[in-house]
């Protein structure tokens, strides 16, 4: 069955709506990763989106059949920093880097370089008029990358209801402090008059300057093992941490915990250093601390593999802080052969 959770948000200058679609799994057959629906409420002429997840259909000729999407663009950026454009109308899509979308039968299409939606990348998105688009799948880890001294085209893993603002997401960043960031609104992009009064929007994209190399994640720098975009105990792997740093001058509380319909069954390791060190294991349910600036903590986790009847489970959490930045992270278990 599915569970659906129903989330709305304004803040800053952009309105989404998130619907989180959970799918519970039957006892001895594997279970699809969790789902999460972006809702995005697009007006005419141009409108930004940042997805969030993968998509099992990702071909935008699929995507974007039947609404009044007539182009969808998005920068890769190269070698050369992208010449920050004003008016998406006067746009040079066909420079190194754009890439865009064409529908079907017009006369554009023989310029389409855009074939697939992609997760954690931003996009812009031209409609002849008003339309909701729904895009249903698993939400991917992935640490922002920045462009040295450039322009960067980007979005946010934020809360819905509650995100951070500009200047506490970036209040421990030189690269950033110059605060040149452009949201879009009315097919113009402007600048954010004052960071410190404007909330980050979850599922919109914004031009935001770097001076310099910068790897900053905002204050709470989430590290995975392995590939770094989730948590897969393949057989012999026992134990996982989440590696939380605040880089902020602030202290923050973490809580971590799953979302519902969650089938990995995991439990929390502790170490009590005395004269020995002792673990203990905790059945994890949620967890929350406290980082103080500049503190390293992880948080360790082990699979109860026995409890796993399905080939292969799969589950997600949500490690979210206190002023609005939030992540979700994909995890997965093998049962014992045998």
């Amino acid at each position: 069955m599915n569970m659906r959770l129903r989330l709305r948000c304004q803040t800053g200058f952009a309105r989404s709506v998130i619907i989180m679609a959970i799918m519970l799994c039957v006892p001895g057959v594997a279970l699809a990763a969790q789902e999460i629906t972006q809702t995005f409420e697009l007006k005419q002429g141009w409108n930004t989106v940042f997805t969030e997840i993968g998509l099992a259909e990702t071909d935008p000729d699929v995507i974007f059949a039947g609404t009044p999407i007539t182009l969808a663009t998005t920068y890769h950026p190269e070698n050369s920093p992208v010449q920050f454009i004003q008016d998406p109308d006067e746009a040079p899509w066909d420079k190194h880097g754009w890439s865009r979308w064409y529908p079907r039968g017009t006369r554009e299409v023989l310029f389409k370089n855009l074939f697939t939606i992609q997760a954690n990348q931003p996009y812009l998105l031209y409609c002849t008029e008003d339309h909701i688009l729904q895009l249903t799948g698993t939400p991917q880890f992935k640490k922002q990358t920045w462009q040295p001294n450039a322009f960067n085209f980007v979005g946010f893993h934020v809360d819905e209801t509650a995100p951070p603002t500009f200047a506490q997401f970036f209040e421990d960043s030189s690269a950033h402090a110059a605060s040149r960031i452009y949201y879009l609104q009315g097919s113009r992009w402007l600048r954010v008059p004052d960071p410190s009064k404007v909330n980050i929007a979850s599922g919109q994209a914004y031009w935001m300057w770097c001076e310099g190399g910068s790897d900053h994640q905002g204050p709470m720098e989430v590290n995975l093992p392995g590939r770094g975009d989730e948590l897969n105990f393949l057989l012999g792997v026992n134990e996982l941490k989440i590696e939380v740093t605040n880089p902020s001058p602030n202290s923050l509380t973490l809580t971590l915990e799953p979302v519902s319909g969650n089938e990995v069954p995991l439990c929390l390791m502790k170490s009590v250093v005395t004269e020995d060190t002792v673990v203990t294991y905790e059945r994890f349910t949620s967890y929350q601390t406290s980082l103080a600036s500049g503190e390293k903590h992880n948080i360790r986790l082990t699979v109860y593999r026995r409890e796993i009847t399905a080939d292969e489970v799969t589950g997600l959490l949500k490690l979210a802080d206190d002023i609005g930045n939030r992540v979700y992270i994909k995890v997965r278990a093998e049962k014992i052969e045998g």
